[in-house]
């Protein structure tokens, strides 16, 4: 009996020290989440007044196209894949790469094709074979899954969750940009979690090139369905502006709107990474937060079972040895 108490009393202690763990771990990570959503927030008005630009300076071009604008038959594709450097934040990173293996499995089945519709081919050819995909990997995560599943990685960086800033994601997108101009790729996509709320943190599979005023349409009412962005806007200036104010705004442009679309672009594709780090950091600090408590929780409510298992025994064991000495009074009369 004195055996199965002592081991009963170490399992609590132990579960004891693993929860205080899990307990300051919890508030490390809710302090880096308010500081990462934001910064998230912040930057997504920035977001929202960029593509109403874009699609007034759209309109202004001339008829040529942009490098970053131009359409090209997919042959080879690029990845940025953003995941975390640690675990222990729930499913976060399982959720994540089930959206990796989803893409891979869709790009692999379909041919190479042209994203473009005007893209023909002659009467009776043959499509091609699947377009080849390359990886650029941010995260430990990211690398350990890619390396596994035999996937090219032609760059790995290091997490940038605790506090990212712009020039962290410089040499990422960057890379991307040269690449794509130089025509060492035909289509660059992010892969990456997107923060909607502290509960909830959805994987997103988006394109950054080439870049288009529909993209990013898609990636502002992306940030405005998760409402979060509402105060950040409020803040900023901008909710008191609906899109079309913002597309009907009258510009000036020196020396020219193809000038200024040349200078614009490559900062958009810039921004669009640096969003999505930050969309990735602030996932990863509230799933982090959120699982920590519920092993905190998990660790509470084992320590009370084995308490309560503890006094169960204690009592037997009492109860055991008031009746031993109950009956030895009465067998001595």
């Amino acid at each position: 009996m004195a055996k199965g108490t002592r081991e009963i009393r170490r399992k609590i202690k132990s579960i004891k020290n693993t929860r205080q763990i899990t307990k300051a771990m919890e508030l490390v990570a809710a302090s880096k989440m308010r500081r990462a959503v934001a910064n998230t927030l912040a930057l997504r008005p920035y977001a929202r007044l960029a593509q109403a630009l874009l699609a007034n300076l759209s309109d202004k071009t001339s008829e040529t196209l942009h490098p970053l604008l131009a359409k090209r038959e997919v042959k080879k594709i690029l990845v940025i894949a953003i995941s975390t450097d640690r675990g222990l934040c729930g499913g976060l990173n399982t959720q994540l790469f089930r959206k990796f293996s989803e893409y891979l499995k869709s790009e692999q089945s379909r041919p190479s094709r042209g994203e473009a519709k005007l893209i023909t081919r002659p009467q009776g050819a043959t499509l091609g074979s699947p377009p080849e995909i390359s990886f650029i990997a941010i995260g430990k995560k990211a690398q350990d899954f890619l390396r596994r599943t035999g996937q090219k990685v032609i760059a790995a960086y290091g997490a940038m969750s605790n506090h990212p800033t712009l020039r962290d994601s410089y040499a990422v997108s960057r890379m991307a940009l040269q690449d794509y101009m130089n025509g060492v790729y035909d289509k660059i996509m992010l892969i990456y979690t997107n923060y909607i709320s502290v509960v909830n943190q959805k994987p997103s599979v988006r394109r950054l090139l080439p870049l288009s005023r529909y993209a990013l349409e898609e990636m502002v009412l992306e940030m405005r369905a998760h409402g979060a962005s509402a105060q950040a806007e409020r803040e900023s200036g901008f909710a008191s502006s609906s899109e079309a104010e913002l597309r009907n705004r009258e510009y000036l442009f020196e020396p020219s709107p193809d000038r200024v679309l040349e200078m614009l672009l490559p900062r958009l594709t810039e921004m669009q990474v640096y969003q999505a780090i930050l969309e990735a950091a602030a996932s990863e600090h509230s799933a982090r937060m959120f699982a920590m408590r519920n092993a905190s929780d998990n660790a509470s409510e084992f320590i009370d079972d084995l308490t309560l298992a503890y006094n169960q025994i204690r009592q037997a064991s009492i109860t055991a040895e008031l009746a031993e000495i109950s009956a030895g009074r009465a067998a001595l009369g």
